[in-house]
């Protein structure tokens, strides 16, 4: 029989096993072995080792069947009995006795009331200007705060030392209020035990204090402090020095400068939510085209530069409430600006003419006339593209959550492509107010009710990516999702590579470059529903030039819905275009030619003129008749003349159809009509089709027939043959 090696490795994994469960739970092995050798022989049997490590000893030390047998084999003699004092002795006397060592911490230092913890020089430096303010304003109430900490400590008997809540609410109740990081910096010194504040050795401290500025004269007869610390609240920050070399040089901004020892991706985190709150006002100002001062002004009597802290305030708060877009600014990021603005000789003012420098550099460069060559870009390409608030960077966020987006993205643009999905609807049913933004639960509900089935963690990708502090931007998320054409994709090409395939651009059909035809398009639309086009195009025209831009010009015919396609208005732009200025419309010469549908230009100087007005018509491209055709139709036409209407009686027919009186009604109803009369007999199936063509008029989304000027024609035709000589 073979029988497995055993393997030293193996036995002292096995000891060092045991040797744990022992050093954890104090166990002692002599006790399970001892009891089974009465005659103190150190030999037990295999049995009886065995049934040690499975009884009472297998919930403790956890040994699986093989290590007991590997463990027994090991220590087996010549008789097959196992010598289980060796196994102990290899347990018991490799762990370390730590009664017989002397003490390294005596406990003395603990012992100590006053102990505090060391810190670095320069935090002992702010820690000291931290604690002279706090006794300023200690000694200047006359607070006593050792009662505050002693009630405390009578109920939970601490011995000296308060909770680290306790610790903050005594100095809130006090009105002593310390920034974030100083009371991070007094935990730092006052810390005992991780969870407690020695007290006792801050008012050691703070009453050491308060005798030194007393022994050396900082104080007065009454008390109070020679010279306050300037700011409201306590921090351990110096006051900034007047500093004259600033605004000597162009665009000197607060913000905008670097230091040298650090670049600006070094920038402390309150430097770096500064200028991101400036950048915000700035934003604000440009959008709305507001003027700062306006704001501030009326409170600076004197015109001195500087208002106190409440009336800077209140001009913050009318300068964010101002305008179409409301811009929210926290309390602290408003005591920030305060800060930064502070009046450097008078803690208690705020310098509002810096501020409204630094801000107008949106628009641009003060003293601008002394720097003649200087390029200004104006507003700044960071101020333009800030994004909103609310909103991830997408570059510094986890690469997990980006692959994760891009694979829902990509899921969704593969539905949307293979079942033909308009999502854009969904969304701007939810969108009143035509913004671009929709709520999260409205985000989930859109896609949804199309079909689309995504797990929760990919919408929480989706709404890293596309949310902000508005909401949802579904027209980001469209412009992703969403299939494009071919001209979308290769604007401006003539051959490209699209999907693997040569890609030529559409040549331009010759009627968008016929002006002829595009003007008679604008001049039926303005006839039919009376539309004055100066009325439209004027209010672009501020300085009263005659002319306008180009994207201005669009702008005001897209309000007229002229449905012109762009060649059109490529086309229109460039035969009206102003000839000293070729990237502007005469937007007047134009509005003429248009008025011309209804009277003529000058009409007072040739009195015996009789101006005709325009007859716009309906005719296009679907109801073009070739000769064939054509003859078709005279021919239907005159079979279906025999008969006046007095007689046929067609009208209440086909208004009986026609439910909304629009004056059309659809191919099968028109072909029902004329059988109803039978004069569907007369005339044949291809002479049918041409009636349909003649008279199709574009509904919706497809072809109807104007039955009206059907019937019209077969009165005209009726009258003409009834008076035709023989």
């Amino acid at each position: 029989m073979h029988c497995k090696q055993i393997k030293l490795g193996d036995v002292w994994r096995t000891c060092n096993k045991i040797r744990a469960a022992v050093f954890r739970t104090n166990l002692n092995l002599w006790e399970y072995f001892c009891h089974l050798d009465p005659n103190k022989n150190s030999i037990i049997s295999e049995s009886q080792f065995i049934s040690v490590f499975t009884g009472h000893l297998q919930a403790i030390i956890g040994l699986s069947d093989q290590e007991i047998s590997e463990l027994a084999d090991y220590f087996r003699i010549q008789d097959g009995r196992i010598l289980y004092t060796q196994l102990c002795e290899v347990i018991y006397d490799s762990v370390p006795d730590f009664s017989q060592n002397a003490p390294l911490v005596t406990g003395l230092e603990w012992e100590d009331p006053l102990h505090v913890n060391r810190l670095s020089i320069s935090e002992e430096r702010r820690l000291n200007l931290l604690l002279t303010k706090i006794a300023c304003v200690v000694n200047m109430r006359n607070l006593l705060l050792r009662p505050y900490f002693q009630d405390y400590e009578l109920i939970s008997k601490n011995n000296g030392t308060v909770t680290i809540g306790h610790f903050a609410r005594v100095l809130d109740y006090l009105k002593i209020l310390v920034s974030p990081d100083d009371f991070t910096l007094l935990l730092k010194k006052y810390l005992k035990d991780s969870y407690t504040v020695n007290y006792v050795a801050f008012i050691a401290a703070i009453d050491e204090i308060v005798k030194y500025l007393d022994q050396h004269g900082v104080m007065d007869l009454s008390g109070d402090v020679l010279s306050l610390f300037p700011g409201r609240i306590i921090n351990a920050e110096l006051p900034k020095l007047p500093r004259p070399e600033i605004g000597k040089q162009l665009a000197a901004s607060i913000f905008g400068k670097q230091s040298i020892f650090h670049s600006a991706l070094n920038e402390p985190k309150q430097t770096q939510d500064l200028v991101a709150t400036i950048k915000r006002i700035q934003r604000h100002v440009l959008e709305n085209r507001l003027r700062v001062s306006e704001f501030f002004k009326d409170f600076d009597a004197l015109n001195s530069g500087r208002l106190t802290v409440s009336q800077f305030h209140r001009g913050l708060d009318m300068l964010g409430i101002s305008g179409i877009q409301r811009l929210y600014l926290s309390l602290p990021e408003i005591e920030a600006i305060m800060i930064q603005y502070r009046d450097p000789c008078d803690p208690t003012r705020v310098c509002w003419k810096t501020f409204e420098d630094d801000i107008d550099q949106v628009f641009t460069t003060k003293e601008l006339e002394k720097y003649p060559c200087l390029c200004v870009d104006a507003p700044p390409r960071e101020i333009v593209e800030l994004p909103r608030m609310g909103g991830k960077d997408w570059q510094k966020v986890n690469p997990a959550s980006r692959e994760l987006c891009e694979e829902a993205v990509d899921k969704v643009k593969q539905r949307v492509t293979k079942r033909r999905i308009m999502l854009k609807p969904s969304f701007r049913d939810y969108d009143k107010h035509n913004n671009g933004y929709v709520s999260r639960s409205q985000m989930r509900q859109c896609l949804l009710s199309n079909g689309i089935l995504l797990s929760d963690e990919e919408l929480y990708a989706l709404e890293e990516r596309f949310n902000n502090e508005v909401g949802f931007n579904y027209f980001w998320f469209l412009r992703e999702v969403e299939p494009k054409s071919c001209e979308d994709r290769c604007p401006g090409a003539i051959h490209h590579e699209v999907c693997g395939e040569e890609y030529v651009k559409k040549p331009v059909p010759r009627a968008e470059q016929d002006i002829v035809l595009i003007m008679a398009k604008i001049k039926g639309k303005v006839v039919r529903e009376r539309i004055r086009v100066m009325e439209f195009l004027r209010d672009f025209d501020k300085c009263n030039q005659s002319v306008i831009s180009r994207e201005d010009f669009k702008r005001g015919l897209s309000v007229c819905r002229f449905d012109l396609t762009e060649n059109e208005m490529e086309t229109l732009m460039e035969v009206f275009a102003s000839p000293l200025r070729r990237e502007c419309v005469d937007y007047r010469r134009f509005s003429d030619v248009v008025e011309e549908a209804f009277t003529q230009q000058s009409l007072e100087r040739a009195p015996l003129i009789v101006p005709l007005q325009h007859i716009p018509t309906r005719d296009g491209e679907r109801n073009f008749l070739n000769f064939d055709e054509r003859v078709l139709l005279s021919s239907a036409m005159n079979k279906l003349s025999k008969k006046p209407e007095m007689e046929l009686n067609l009208i209440q027919i086909f208004q009986d159809y026609d439910k909304t009186n629009c004056g059309t009604v659809s191919g099968e109803h028109f072909e029902r009509a004329l059988s109803l009369r039978g004069l569907l007999n007369i005339i044949t199936r291809q002479e049918f089709d041409a009636v349909c063509k003649c008279f199709s008029f574009e509904r919706g989304l497809r072809d109807e027939i104007d039955y009206r000027a059907f019937i019209k024609g077969l009165n005209i035709l009726y009258n003409i043959n009834k008076y035709k000589p023989f």
